[in-house]
Protein backbone atom coordinates (compact mmCIF):
# COMPACT_ATOMS: atom_id res chain seq x y z
CA UNK A 1 0.00 0.00 0.00
CA UNK A 2 2.83 2.42 0.88
CA UNK A 3 4.52 1.75 -2.45
CA UNK A 4 1.29 2.44 -4.37
CA UNK A 5 0.79 5.71 -2.47
CA UNK A 6 4.37 6.82 -3.19
CA UNK A 7 4.01 5.78 -6.83
CA UNK A 8 0.89 7.88 -7.33
CA UNK A 9 2.39 10.86 -5.48
CA UNK A 10 5.55 10.81 -7.61
CA UNK A 11 3.63 9.98 -10.79
CA UNK A 12 1.30 12.90 -10.13
CA UNK A 13 4.30 15.15 -9.50
CA UNK A 14 5.87 14.19 -12.81
CA UNK A 15 2.57 14.69 -14.63
CA UNK A 16 2.08 18.10 -13.01
CA UNK A 17 5.66 19.10 -13.80
CA UNK A 18 5.27 18.06 -17.44
CA UNK A 19 1.90 19.76 -17.88
CA UNK A 20 2.79 23.11 -16.34
CA UNK A 21 6.35 23.30 -17.61
CA UNK A 22 6.57 26.19 -20.07
CA UNK A 23 8.12 25.42 -23.45
CA UNK A 24 10.19 28.60 -23.43
CA UNK A 25 11.11 28.74 -19.76
CA UNK A 26 10.85 26.19 -16.98
CA UNK A 27 10.73 29.13 -14.55
CA UNK A 28 8.69 31.81 -16.35
CA UNK A 29 8.26 33.83 -13.13
CA UNK A 30 11.89 34.91 -13.18
CA UNK A 31 12.66 33.67 -9.65
CA UNK A 32 15.57 31.47 -10.68
CA UNK A 33 17.40 30.06 -13.69
CA UNK A 34 15.20 29.94 -16.77
CA UNK A 35 16.09 26.34 -17.56
CA UNK A 36 15.98 23.64 -14.91
CA UNK A 37 16.59 19.88 -14.83
CA UNK A 38 13.67 17.55 -15.42
CA UNK A 39 15.17 15.08 -12.95
CA UNK A 40 18.45 14.80 -11.10
CA UNK A 41 20.53 12.43 -13.22
CA UNK A 42 22.87 11.40 -10.40
CA UNK A 43 20.28 9.88 -8.02
CA UNK A 44 20.16 6.26 -9.17
CA UNK A 45 23.90 6.05 -10.01
CA UNK A 46 24.73 7.33 -6.50
CA UNK A 47 22.43 4.77 -4.89
CA UNK A 48 23.89 1.99 -7.03
CA UNK A 49 27.43 3.10 -6.13
CA UNK A 50 26.66 2.63 -2.44
CA UNK A 51 25.23 -0.82 -3.15
CA UNK A 52 28.25 -1.80 -5.25
CA UNK A 53 30.61 -0.65 -2.51
CA UNK A 54 28.88 -3.08 -0.19
CA UNK A 55 29.57 -5.85 -2.69
CA UNK A 56 33.18 -4.89 -3.41
CA UNK A 57 34.55 -3.67 -0.08
CA UNK A 58 32.74 -5.82 2.49
CA UNK A 59 33.69 -9.37 1.50
CA UNK A 60 33.26 -10.38 5.12
CA UNK A 61 29.55 -9.74 4.77
CA UNK A 62 28.63 -12.41 2.20
CA UNK A 63 24.91 -12.19 2.84
CA UNK A 64 24.88 -8.40 2.44
CA UNK A 65 26.99 -8.64 -0.70
CA UNK A 66 24.76 -11.36 -2.14
CA UNK A 67 21.61 -9.41 -1.40
CA UNK A 68 22.99 -6.15 -2.77
CA UNK A 69 24.07 -7.85 -6.00
CA UNK A 70 20.69 -9.53 -6.40
CA UNK A 71 18.82 -6.26 -5.82
CA UNK A 72 20.95 -4.52 -8.41
CA UNK A 73 20.48 -7.29 -10.97
CA UNK A 74 16.70 -7.29 -10.56
CA UNK A 75 16.49 -3.49 -10.67
CA UNK A 76 18.45 -3.24 -13.89
CA UNK A 77 16.58 -6.13 -15.47
CA UNK A 78 13.47 -4.07 -14.76
CA UNK A 79 15.00 -0.93 -16.28
CA UNK A 80 16.22 -2.95 -19.26
CA UNK A 81 12.70 -4.15 -20.00
CA UNK A 82 11.33 -0.61 -19.56
CA UNK A 83 13.88 0.84 -21.99
CA UNK A 84 13.15 -1.86 -24.58
CA UNK A 85 9.41 -1.17 -24.39
CA UNK A 86 10.08 2.56 -24.63
CA UNK A 87 12.33 1.96 -27.62
CA UNK A 88 9.59 0.01 -29.41
CA UNK A 89 7.02 2.71 -28.65
CA UNK A 90 9.30 5.57 -29.69
CA UNK A 91 7.97 6.04 -33.27
CA UNK A 92 4.42 6.41 -31.92
CA UNK A 93 5.51 8.65 -29.05
CA UNK A 94 7.49 10.98 -31.31
CA UNK A 95 4.51 11.41 -33.60
CA UNK A 96 2.07 12.33 -30.85
CA UNK A 97 4.02 13.73 -27.89
CA UNK A 98 6.13 16.79 -27.33
CA UNK A 99 9.86 16.14 -27.38
CA UNK A 100 10.11 17.17 -23.73
CA UNK A 101 7.71 14.40 -22.73
CA UNK A 102 9.65 11.84 -24.78
CA UNK A 103 12.89 12.92 -23.14
CA UNK A 104 11.42 12.74 -19.64
CA UNK A 105 10.24 9.16 -20.21
CA UNK A 106 13.87 8.05 -20.57
CA UNK A 107 14.74 9.60 -17.21
CA UNK A 108 11.91 8.39 -14.96
CA UNK A 109 13.78 5.23 -13.80
CA UNK A 110 16.06 7.58 -11.86
CA UNK A 111 13.65 7.40 -8.94
CA UNK A 112 13.30 3.62 -9.02
CA UNK A 113 15.74 3.32 -6.12
CA UNK A 114 12.88 4.39 -3.84
CA UNK A 115 11.12 1.11 -4.61
CA UNK A 116 14.00 -0.73 -2.92
CA UNK A 117 13.64 1.19 0.32
CA UNK A 118 12.32 -0.42 3.48
CA UNK A 119 8.56 -0.86 3.39
CA UNK A 120 8.41 -0.53 -0.40
CA UNK A 121 9.30 -4.08 -1.40
CA UNK A 122 6.37 -6.30 -2.36
CA UNK A 123 6.10 -10.10 -2.50
CA UNK A 124 7.17 -11.27 -5.97
CA UNK A 125 4.63 -12.88 -8.26
CA UNK A 126 7.27 -14.99 -9.98
CA UNK A 127 10.40 -16.52 -8.47
CA UNK A 128 13.20 -17.79 -10.71
CA UNK A 129 14.99 -20.65 -8.95
CA UNK A 130 18.57 -21.31 -9.99
CA UNK A 131 21.02 -24.02 -8.91
CA UNK A 132 23.13 -23.39 -5.82
CA UNK A 133 26.16 -21.27 -6.67
CA UNK A 134 24.87 -20.13 -10.06
CA UNK A 135 23.43 -16.92 -8.60
CA UNK A 136 26.86 -15.89 -7.30
CA UNK A 137 28.48 -16.72 -10.64
CA UNK A 138 25.87 -14.76 -12.58
CA UNK A 139 26.26 -11.82 -10.21
CA UNK A 140 30.03 -11.93 -10.66
CA UNK A 141 29.79 -11.98 -14.46
CA UNK A 142 27.20 -9.20 -14.46
CA UNK A 143 29.19 -7.02 -12.08
CA UNK A 144 32.45 -7.52 -13.97
CA UNK A 145 30.78 -6.63 -17.27
CA UNK A 146 29.06 -3.59 -15.76
CA UNK A 147 32.28 -2.24 -14.24
CA UNK A 148 34.22 -2.77 -17.47
CA UNK A 149 31.59 -1.00 -19.60
CA UNK A 150 31.10 1.86 -17.13
CA UNK A 151 34.84 2.23 -16.63
CA UNK A 152 35.39 2.37 -20.38
CA UNK A 153 32.70 5.02 -20.82
CA UNK A 154 34.17 7.20 -18.07
CA UNK A 155 37.68 6.73 -19.45
CA UNK A 156 36.48 7.57 -22.98
CA UNK A 157 34.78 10.70 -21.69
CA UNK A 158 37.89 11.89 -19.84
CA UNK A 159 40.12 11.11 -22.82
CA UNK A 160 37.80 12.98 -25.18
CA UNK A 161 37.61 15.94 -22.79
CA UNK A 162 41.39 16.13 -22.57
CA UNK A 163 41.72 15.96 -26.35
CA UNK A 164 38.96 18.52 -26.93
CA UNK A 165 40.35 21.06 -24.48
CA UNK A 166 43.98 20.63 -25.52
CA UNK A 167 45.07 24.09 -26.61
CA UNK A 168 41.67 25.60 -25.77
CA UNK A 169 41.58 29.28 -24.86
CA UNK A 170 38.97 31.44 -23.22
CA UNK A 171 37.06 33.58 -25.69
CA UNK A 172 38.24 37.18 -25.66
CA UNK A 173 36.42 38.60 -28.70
CA UNK A 174 34.20 41.43 -27.32
CA UNK A 175 31.50 40.85 -29.96
CA UNK A 176 31.22 37.14 -29.09
CA UNK A 177 31.29 37.86 -25.36
CA UNK A 178 28.53 40.45 -25.72
CA UNK A 179 26.20 37.89 -27.33
CA UNK A 180 27.25 35.30 -24.74
CA UNK A 181 26.52 37.61 -21.81
CA UNK A 182 23.15 38.57 -23.26
CA UNK A 183 22.12 34.91 -23.50
CA UNK A 184 23.48 34.12 -20.02
CA UNK A 185 21.42 37.00 -18.65
CA UNK A 186 18.37 35.79 -20.57
CA UNK A 187 18.86 32.32 -19.04
CA UNK A 188 19.00 34.04 -15.63
CA UNK A 189 22.19 32.24 -14.63
CA UNK A 190 23.45 34.04 -11.54
CA UNK A 191 27.24 33.88 -11.13
CA UNK A 192 27.73 31.04 -13.63
CA UNK A 193 30.74 28.81 -13.01
CA UNK A 194 30.91 27.44 -16.56
CA UNK A 195 33.25 29.07 -19.05
CA UNK A 196 33.22 29.85 -22.77
CA UNK A 197 36.30 28.67 -24.67
CA UNK A 198 37.42 28.06 -28.22
CA UNK A 199 39.32 24.93 -29.27
CA UNK A 200 41.18 23.93 -32.45
CA UNK A 201 39.87 20.37 -32.00
CA UNK A 202 36.17 21.31 -31.91
CA UNK A 203 34.19 20.86 -35.11
CA UNK A 204 30.85 21.89 -33.63
CA UNK A 205 29.70 23.97 -30.67
CA UNK A 206 29.72 21.57 -27.75
CA UNK A 207 29.28 21.57 -23.98
CA UNK A 208 31.34 19.18 -21.89
CA UNK A 209 31.52 18.58 -18.15
CA UNK A 210 29.35 17.12 -15.40
CA UNK A 211 30.18 19.40 -12.49
CA UNK A 212 29.45 23.11 -12.63
CA UNK A 213 33.08 24.22 -12.26
CA UNK A 214 34.23 21.79 -14.95
CA UNK A 215 31.60 22.70 -17.56
CA UNK A 216 33.01 24.26 -20.72
CA UNK A 217 31.06 25.62 -23.67
CA UNK A 218 33.45 25.02 -26.56
CA UNK A 219 33.34 26.87 -29.89
CA UNK A 220 35.22 25.82 -33.03
CA UNK A 221 37.82 28.24 -34.35
CA UNK A 222 35.61 29.67 -37.06
CA UNK A 223 33.50 32.74 -37.60
CA UNK A 224 29.84 32.88 -36.59
CA UNK A 225 27.47 35.77 -37.12
CA UNK A 226 25.85 37.35 -34.04
CA UNK A 227 22.53 35.73 -35.03
CA UNK A 228 24.18 32.30 -35.22
CA UNK A 229 25.95 32.82 -31.91
CA UNK A 230 22.64 33.68 -30.26
CA UNK A 231 21.13 30.37 -31.43
CA UNK A 232 24.23 28.39 -30.46
CA UNK A 233 24.45 29.86 -26.97
CA UNK A 234 20.74 29.50 -26.36
CA UNK A 235 20.92 25.83 -27.35
CA UNK A 236 23.88 25.09 -25.09
CA UNK A 237 22.47 27.05 -22.15
CA UNK A 238 19.29 24.98 -22.30
CA UNK A 239 21.44 21.84 -22.03
CA UNK A 240 23.41 23.31 -19.13
CA UNK A 241 20.31 24.41 -17.24
CA UNK A 242 18.67 21.02 -17.67
CA UNK A 243 21.88 19.20 -16.71
CA UNK A 244 21.62 17.06 -19.83
CA UNK A 245 25.22 15.91 -19.37
CA UNK A 246 24.08 14.21 -16.15
CA UNK A 247 21.05 12.83 -17.96
CA UNK A 248 23.35 11.29 -20.57
CA UNK A 249 25.52 9.90 -17.79
CA UNK A 250 22.43 8.33 -16.22
CA UNK A 251 21.49 6.63 -19.49
CA UNK A 252 25.10 5.51 -20.03
CA UNK A 253 25.11 4.13 -16.49
CA UNK A 254 21.95 2.13 -17.21
CA UNK A 255 23.52 0.82 -20.43
CA UNK A 256 26.57 -0.33 -18.48
CA UNK A 257 24.42 -2.05 -15.86
CA UNK A 258 22.32 -3.68 -18.62
CA UNK A 259 25.23 -4.48 -20.95
CA UNK A 260 23.81 -7.96 -21.55
CA UNK A 261 20.84 -6.53 -23.49
CA UNK A 262 21.90 -5.50 -27.04
CA UNK A 263 18.82 -3.31 -27.48
CA UNK A 264 19.99 -1.11 -24.62
CA UNK A 265 22.85 0.14 -26.77
CA UNK A 266 20.35 1.28 -29.37
CA UNK A 267 18.27 2.89 -26.62
CA UNK A 268 21.25 5.04 -25.60
CA UNK A 269 21.40 6.66 -29.03
CA UNK A 270 17.65 7.19 -29.19
CA UNK A 271 17.52 8.76 -25.74
CA UNK A 272 20.28 11.21 -26.74
CA UNK A 273 18.25 12.12 -29.81
CA UNK A 274 15.17 12.81 -27.68
CA UNK A 275 17.19 15.04 -25.36
CA UNK A 276 18.44 17.01 -28.38
CA UNK A 277 14.91 17.22 -29.79
CA UNK A 278 13.66 18.47 -26.43
CA UNK A 279 16.36 21.14 -26.44
CA UNK A 280 15.42 22.12 -30.02
CA UNK A 281 11.79 22.38 -28.95
CA UNK A 282 12.65 24.82 -26.16
CA UNK A 283 14.93 26.94 -28.34
CA UNK A 284 12.39 27.09 -31.17
CA UNK A 285 9.54 28.16 -28.91
CA UNK A 286 10.96 31.70 -28.84
CA UNK A 287 11.91 31.94 -32.54
CA UNK A 288 10.06 33.20 -35.59
CA UNK A 289 9.85 31.34 -38.89
CA UNK A 290 12.94 33.03 -40.33
CA UNK A 291 15.02 32.19 -37.27
CA UNK A 292 13.77 28.61 -37.39
CA UNK A 293 15.16 28.20 -40.90
CA UNK A 294 18.42 29.82 -39.84
CA UNK A 295 18.61 27.35 -36.95
CA UNK A 296 18.05 24.45 -39.35
CA UNK A 297 20.76 25.74 -41.71
CA UNK A 298 23.14 26.06 -38.76
CA UNK A 299 22.58 22.41 -37.83
CA UNK A 300 23.09 21.33 -41.45
CA UNK A 301 26.47 23.07 -41.58
CA UNK A 302 27.59 21.51 -38.31
CA UNK A 303 29.41 18.18 -38.15
CA UNK A 304 28.98 16.83 -34.65
CA UNK A 305 31.09 14.71 -32.30
CA UNK A 306 29.05 13.67 -29.30
CA UNK A 307 31.45 11.35 -27.51
CA UNK A 308 31.40 11.18 -23.74
CA UNK A 309 28.84 12.87 -21.54
CA UNK A 310 28.48 15.89 -23.82
CA UNK A 311 25.79 17.91 -25.53
CA UNK A 312 26.37 19.44 -28.92
CA UNK A 313 24.41 21.24 -31.58
CA UNK A 314 24.45 18.36 -34.07
CA UNK A 315 25.78 15.10 -32.73
CA UNK A 316 23.93 12.51 -34.79
CA UNK A 317 23.20 12.28 -38.48
CA UNK A 318 20.62 9.55 -37.86
CA UNK A 319 18.22 12.04 -36.27
CA UNK A 320 19.06 14.93 -38.61
CA UNK A 321 16.09 14.49 -40.95
CA UNK A 322 13.64 14.26 -38.06
CA UNK A 323 15.19 17.27 -36.30
CA UNK A 324 15.08 19.43 -39.42
CA UNK A 325 11.46 18.54 -40.09
CA UNK A 326 10.52 19.40 -36.51
CA UNK A 327 12.43 22.68 -36.72
CA UNK A 328 11.16 23.99 -40.06
CA UNK A 329 7.59 22.73 -39.74
CA UNK A 330 6.80 21.87 -36.13
CA UNK A 331 3.65 19.91 -35.37
CA UNK A 332 1.35 20.81 -32.52
CA UNK A 333 1.66 17.86 -30.19
CA UNK A 334 0.16 17.11 -26.83
CA UNK A 335 2.41 17.24 -23.80
CA UNK A 336 0.86 13.97 -22.54
CA UNK A 337 1.62 14.73 -18.93
CA UNK A 338 -0.79 11.97 -17.94
CA UNK A 339 1.18 9.38 -19.92
CA UNK A 340 4.41 10.39 -18.19
CA UNK A 341 2.73 10.01 -14.79
CA UNK A 342 1.17 6.65 -15.69
CA UNK A 343 4.49 5.36 -17.05
CA UNK A 344 6.21 6.15 -13.76
CA UNK A 345 3.44 4.58 -11.67
CA UNK A 346 3.61 1.36 -13.71
CA UNK A 347 7.41 1.31 -13.59
CA UNK A 348 7.36 1.81 -9.83
CA UNK A 349 4.61 -0.62 -8.80
CA UNK A 350 5.79 -3.46 -11.07
CA UNK A 351 9.32 -3.46 -9.68
CA UNK A 352 10.04 -6.57 -7.62
CA UNK A 353 7.37 -8.75 -9.24
CA UNK A 354 10.18 -11.12 -10.28
CA UNK A 355 12.79 -12.32 -7.82
CA UNK A 356 15.77 -14.65 -7.81
CA UNK A 357 16.24 -17.66 -5.57
CA UNK A 358 18.70 -20.52 -5.40
CA UNK A 359 17.73 -24.12 -4.85
CA UNK A 360 18.36 -24.91 -1.21
CA UNK A 361 17.03 -28.49 -0.97
CA UNK A 362 14.04 -30.06 0.74
CA UNK A 363 12.52 -29.12 4.05
CA UNK A 364 14.30 -32.07 5.68
CA UNK A 365 17.69 -30.39 5.32
CA UNK A 366 16.64 -26.75 5.05
CA UNK A 367 14.12 -26.44 7.88
CA UNK A 368 15.18 -29.22 10.25
CA UNK A 369 18.86 -29.55 9.30
CA UNK A 370 18.41 -33.28 8.78
CA UNK A 371 17.17 -33.81 12.34
CA UNK A 372 13.38 -33.64 12.14
CA UNK A 373 13.17 -36.44 14.70
CA UNK A 374 14.95 -34.29 17.28
CA UNK A 375 12.41 -31.45 17.37
CA UNK A 376 9.07 -31.29 19.13
CA UNK A 377 6.13 -29.15 18.13
CA UNK A 378 5.42 -26.76 20.99
CA UNK A 379 2.78 -24.31 19.69
CA UNK A 380 0.81 -23.38 16.58
CA UNK A 381 -0.86 -20.02 16.15
CA UNK A 382 -2.45 -17.95 13.43
CA UNK A 383 -1.30 -14.35 13.01
CA UNK A 384 -2.24 -11.50 10.71
CA UNK A 385 0.23 -8.67 10.07
CA UNK A 386 2.18 -9.87 13.16
CA UNK A 387 -0.95 -9.66 15.34
CA UNK A 388 -2.03 -12.78 17.20
CA UNK A 389 -5.40 -14.18 16.08
CA UNK A 390 -5.81 -17.57 17.71
CA UNK A 391 -4.06 -20.80 18.59
CA UNK A 392 -4.33 -23.94 16.45
CA UNK A 393 -3.83 -27.63 17.12
CA UNK A 394 -2.22 -30.26 14.92
CA UNK A 395 -4.39 -33.26 14.13
CA UNK A 396 -1.46 -35.37 12.92
CA UNK A 397 2.02 -34.13 13.88
CA UNK A 398 3.76 -36.91 11.97
CA UNK A 399 1.92 -36.10 8.73
CA UNK A 400 2.69 -32.39 9.18
CA UNK A 401 6.40 -33.13 9.66
CA UNK A 402 6.42 -35.44 6.62
CA UNK A 403 4.81 -32.72 4.51
CA UNK A 404 7.24 -30.01 5.62
CA UNK A 405 10.30 -32.22 5.12
CA UNK A 406 9.20 -33.08 1.56
CA UNK A 407 8.84 -29.48 0.36
CA UNK A 408 11.30 -28.33 -2.36
CA UNK A 409 12.63 -24.97 -1.18
CA UNK A 410 14.59 -22.16 -2.83
CA UNK A 411 16.12 -19.40 -0.70
CA UNK A 412 15.18 -15.86 -1.73
CA UNK A 413 18.44 -14.17 -2.69
CA UNK A 414 17.65 -10.63 -1.60
CA UNK A 415 15.87 -11.71 1.56
CA UNK A 416 12.18 -11.56 2.38
CA UNK A 417 12.18 -9.38 5.48
CA UNK A 418 11.06 -6.36 3.46
CA UNK A 419 7.86 -8.00 2.25
CA UNK A 420 7.26 -10.50 5.06
CA UNK A 421 3.92 -9.91 6.73
CA UNK A 422 2.48 -7.75 3.96
CA UNK A 423 0.10 -10.43 2.73
CA UNK A 424 -1.96 -10.91 5.84
CA UNK A 425 -2.46 -14.28 7.48
CA UNK A 426 0.44 -16.49 8.55
CA UNK A 427 0.71 -19.83 10.33
CA UNK A 428 3.43 -19.86 13.01
CA UNK A 429 4.90 -23.21 14.10
CA UNK A 430 7.15 -23.17 17.17
CA UNK A 431 9.42 -26.19 17.75
CA UNK A 432 11.62 -27.13 20.68
CA UNK A 433 15.02 -28.02 19.21
CA UNK A 434 18.14 -29.22 21.07
CA UNK A 435 19.80 -25.80 20.61
CA UNK A 436 16.79 -23.53 21.27
CA UNK A 437 13.42 -22.64 19.74
CA UNK A 438 12.91 -23.11 16.00
CA UNK A 439 10.24 -20.90 14.40
CA UNK A 440 8.68 -21.91 11.06
CA UNK A 441 6.23 -19.40 9.56
CA UNK A 442 4.06 -20.25 6.55
CA UNK A 443 2.39 -17.66 4.31
CA UNK A 444 1.32 -17.64 0.67
CA UNK A 445 4.00 -19.68 -1.12
CA UNK A 446 6.78 -18.81 1.31
CA UNK A 447 8.35 -20.15 4.49
CA UNK A 448 10.30 -18.11 7.01
CA UNK A 449 12.66 -20.16 9.17
CA UNK A 450 14.11 -18.57 12.32
CA UNK A 451 16.53 -20.67 14.39
CA UNK A 452 16.65 -18.60 17.56
CA UNK A 453 20.24 -19.67 18.26
CA UNK A 454 21.38 -18.08 14.97
CA UNK A 455 19.55 -14.79 15.57
CA UNK A 456 18.69 -14.43 11.88
CA UNK A 457 15.87 -15.37 9.52
CA UNK A 458 15.91 -17.37 6.29
CA UNK A 459 13.24 -16.88 3.62
CA UNK A 460 12.30 -19.61 1.18
CA UNK A 461 10.00 -19.95 -1.78
CA UNK A 462 8.12 -23.24 -2.07
CA UNK A 463 8.40 -24.57 -5.62
CA UNK A 464 4.84 -25.31 -6.71
CA UNK A 465 3.41 -23.45 -3.74
CA UNK A 466 2.14 -24.53 -0.34
CA UNK A 467 -0.80 -26.94 -0.26
CA UNK A 468 -3.15 -24.94 1.92
CA UNK A 469 -5.96 -27.49 1.60
CA UNK A 470 -3.68 -30.12 3.09
CA UNK A 471 -2.61 -27.74 5.83
CA UNK A 472 -6.26 -27.00 6.65
CA UNK A 473 -6.79 -30.74 7.07
CA UNK A 474 -3.79 -31.09 9.37
CA UNK A 475 -4.40 -27.96 11.44
CA UNK A 476 -7.54 -26.77 13.18
CA UNK A 477 -8.90 -24.79 16.09
CA UNK A 478 -8.96 -26.45 19.51
CA UNK A 479 -12.28 -27.94 20.55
Amino acid sequence: MLRIMIAFILGGTFAWMTFFRSEEAEDPEGKGPRYRPYLEGWLLPSYAAVMLMAVLFFPGWPELAKRAAACMIMMFLHISLYFVLLLLAQPFLRRHLRAGSCGLLWLTPNYLYLAMSSGMVVPPRWVISLPQGLVEKLAGVWLAGALVVLGWKIFSHLRFRRWLLWGAEEVSDPAVLAVWQAEVDRAREKKPKFRLVTSPQASTPITIGLFSKSVRVVLPQRHYTPEELKLIFRHELVHIGREDAWNKFFVAFCIAMCWFNPLMWLAMGRSSEDLELSCDETVLSSLGEGERRQYAELILRTAGDGRGFTTCLSASASALRYRLKSIVKPDKKISSALLVGVAFVLLFVTYGQINLAYEAGTGESVIFDGSAQDVTLRQIRREEYDNFLNELVCRDEGALTDYLTSLPLSEIVDGGDDFYGQTGEQIVLLYDAPEDILSVILWDDYIKVVPFWENRAHYYHVSGGLDWEKLDQLLGEPT
